[in-house]
């Protein structure tokens, strides 16, 4: 029997805790023969799909997602993008996806071997740290490189919505407020934008999230989900016929990457580290192994244009995740807002984060922060940052920025004068402009360091 190709499909969930308990999807499927399956079930479980016809598929549907039923009935449509047959289906039509992996090898510029397998690891590392910081609620398909919720890779747009859930979900676990029915509420919303299997136990706004660590995971659950929309982008559009010429993927990557040989420039970074390391850091155990030059297109450009003209261009260090790093490639560093899920705090107002104390951005890097960021292998960036008129900050917490400044200045205590109550300096800067990835520095830990 030949493979039918599905021409319609859609999903739908319904979230409501409480007396009903309710985490239940359904879907329809319409296949190009004129049949049409359903399927519903407990979120995370896949039933057989049942036949049925489009007719009575398209009138389910339209019962399920009736805006008028009440909250335990109320079904939500789950703007998922599939990556193969509908959940439970047998019937094998699929969508082919070019992988993360072969992408950013064809993308990201180099010339080294050595280049080729970070950018291999980077891949990995992602769907590992992803997969380990979401406790098991998203999974990695290898052979497409996607993650996927329980129903689906999720629309971006739905990720957009969560995010800004997700920070009113921190509100509510910093304050331990887990009675407030605005939080039960606010969960609902949630777990209709990314779908949870929770097994049969009764939903609760503390089972959930319990602690502020899984909010974090959870907005690492997010960028899990972003990356995958890096596969969506090169997705094959339906309907087209096949044609002999070769499509190339969209641009996702416009990167250069390449091992430094310079022995200079070598030396003159390993100084840089060596010269700013405090015992007091648990990352002071590492020492530089590689370095890597990296130029980010737009990051390039936009400096150029803009922050290399400007005063005061200093050279200093942002620490960040190795899972983050593929991410960073892909979009440059961002500014994210002070109540996103995954920000803790930010003393200066919303910016891009450095500072000239080593071992103070190299701790982002670990996971001394609680952010869960170690691995076998760690990375830091140096970058050319444009500081411009800056402000030497006297408090925190608010008023940043400052009017008439480009950036901010927290001076650590051990620079004598006036300094901003923090131990270690931090540099801020609210302008992506203004910053520029220079190199990206790999660094071991002493015992397996070679020379």
């Amino acid at each position: 029997m030949p493979t039918q190709t599905i021409t319609e499909h859609k999903r739908c969930i319904c979230v409501e805790f409480g007396d009903t308990n309710n985490n239940k999807f359904w879907e329809y499927t319409i296949y190009s023969d004129g049949t049409a399956t359903s399927n519903w079930g407990r979120v995370g479980r896949s039933p057989s799909p049942r036949s049925s016809t489009p007719a009575k598929a398209h009138k389910k549907w339209a019962e399920k997602t009736n805006p008028n039923n009440r909250p335990d009935k109320r079904y939500t449509e789950v703007k998922a993008v599939d990556t193969g047959a509908s959940s439970g289906s047998s019937r094998g039509a699929s969508i082919k996806n070019a992988e993360l992996q072969d992408t950013a090898r064809k993308q990201i510029k180099f010339k080294n071997p050595v280049v080729q397998k970070l950018v291999d690891f980077l891949v990995k590392v992602n769907a590992h740290q992803i997969m380990k910081q979401s406790g098991g609620k998203i999974t990695y398909d290898a052979s497409s490189a996607q993650f996927k919720t329980p129903l689906g890779v999720i629309d971006p747009s739905q990720v957009s919505d969560a995010r800004d859930l997700l920070v009113d979900i921190s509100d509510f676990v910093r304050n331990n407020d887990f009675g407030n029915r605005r939080f039960a509420n606010t969960l609902n919303k949630y777990l209709r934008l990314i779908p949870h299997d929770v097994g049969m136990t009764k939903i609760t706004p503390e089972l959930i999230f319990p602690n502020t660590q899984t909010v974090l995971a959870e907005n690492d659950l997010l960028d899990g989900l972003d990356s995958a929309f890096i596969d969506i982008t090169t997705k094959p559009k339906k309907g087209k016929k096949k044609t002999t010429k070769k499509k190339t993927a969209p641009k996702v990557f416009d990167v250069q990457l390449e091992i430094v040989t310079d022995k200079k420039i070598i030396s003159d970074v390993k100084h840089k580290y060596q010269s700013t390391r405090k015992s007091m850091h648990t990352s002071n155990n590492l020492s530089v192994q590689t370095v890597y030059a990296v130029t980010i297109g737009h990051m390039k450009k936009a400096f150029d244009g803009k922050g290399k003209s400007m005063d005061n261009v200093w050279q200093l260090w942002h620490g960040t995740k190795a899972s983050n790093l593929l991410s960073i490639m892909k979009g440059g560093l961002i500014i994210p807002s002070s109540g996103a899920g995954h920000v803790t705090g930010r003393m200066y107002g919303d910016g891009v984060y450095f500072s000239d104390i080593s071992t103070k951005a190299l701790n982002y890097a670990t996971n001394f922060w609680g952010s869960g960021g170690a691995t076998d292998r760690t990375f830091m960036f140096l970058a050319d940052v444009a500081m411009g008129n800056y402000h030497i900050a006297k408090s925190s917490w608010s008023g940043y920025p400052k009017s008439g400044s480009d950036s901010t200045w927290a001076k650590g205590r051990d620079k004598g004068g006036q300094h901003s109550g923090v131990i270690n300096d931090e540099m801020i800067v609210y302008n992506l402009n203004q910053c520029n990835l220079v190199y990206l520095v790999e660094f071991v830990p002493r015992s397996q360091y070679r020379s």
